[in-house]
């Protein structure tokens, strides 16, 4: 898989870099790798970078991910790089309740952590 996902032990949250196209099979990847990461952690938060992504791969793509950012008690997201056209797609997911973290756009990693540990 061309995409990454860590868990920053400093700071107590997932990185997830997607680069390129992002499948319906790698998102699945993702929901069990964001369960075993989380395991046994104090925070269920997540930086999602889309600085280099592609398109996803299709409708299904876009709700099996938030299926596996829910099944994973995901909390907070804060996306880094989105264009525009991501932007607009996932704050229509957000409005219509299918992805139950809060979440918000930044422009690079310091923000996203910033962001981030001020809502714990």
């Amino acid at each position: 898989m061309k995409h990454t996902i860590i868990f920053d032990d400093d700071h107590q949250f997932l990185v997830q870099t997607i680069k390129g196209v992002f499948t319906t099979d790698e998102t699945r990847q993702f929901g069990t790798l964001y369960n075993e990461l989380l395991e046994g952690k104090p925070f269920r938060q997540l930086i999602v970078d889309l600085t280099n992504a592609g398109k996803m791969e299709s409708r299904e793509t876009r709700s099996i991910t938030n299926e596996m950012l829910n099944q994973a008690k995901i909390t907070d997201v804060a996306f880094v790089g989105a264009t525009s056209a991501i932007r607009m797609i996932a704050k229509v997911l957000m409005k219509l309740g299918s992805l139950k973290a809060d979440a918000t756009f930044v422009k690079d990693l310091n923000d996203a952590t910033n962001w981030l540990e001020k809502r714990r």
